[in-house]
C-alpha cells in the first residue's frame, strides 16, 4: 500500500466519524467555596468593626486632647477619625467593585 492510498483511506474514514459536540456544563462552585466565604464574610466584619473603633477612638482621642490641653493627642483624633471615614469609603467602594466584578463574571 502506497502513501497516497493510506492518506486518501485515512480522510475517508475521517469522514465517517460523527461529530461530537464538545459538553459545557453550567458554572459549579468547587469543593469547600463555602468555607472560603466564611472566611470573607467573617474578614468583613472584623474590618468593619476595626472601623468603628477607630472612628471612636478617634472621636474619644480628640476630645480627651481638648479637655486636658494635650495638641498632640487632638490631632492624632482628628488624624484618626479622618482615616476612618477614608478607610469606611474605601471598605465600601472595595465591597461595591468586588461585587459588581463577580456578578459580571457569573
Amino acid at each position: 500500500m502506497s502513501v497516497p492510498h493510506l492518506l486518501a483511506d485515512s480522510l475517508a474514514q475521517v469522514h465517517v466519524l460523527p461529530a461530537q459536540e464538545i459538553p459545557n456544563p453550567g458554572p459549579q462552585a468547587p469543593p469547600g467555596a463555602g468555607a472560603i466565604e466564611n472566611v470573607v464574610s467573617y474578614v468583613r466584619w472584623i474590618a468593619g468593626i476595626c472601623i468603628l473603633g477607630l472612628f471612636f477612638g478617634g472621636i474619644v482621642a480628640a476630645t480627651a486632647g481638648r479637655l486636658w490641653d494635650h495638641h498632640g493627642s487632638g490631632r492624632l483624633g482628628a488624624r484618626m477619625i479622618v482615616g476612618s471615614l477614608a478607610l469606611a469609603v474605601l471598605f465600601g467602594l472595595g465591597y461595591t467593585l468586588v461585587s459588581q466584578f463577580a456578578a459580571s463574571a457569573a
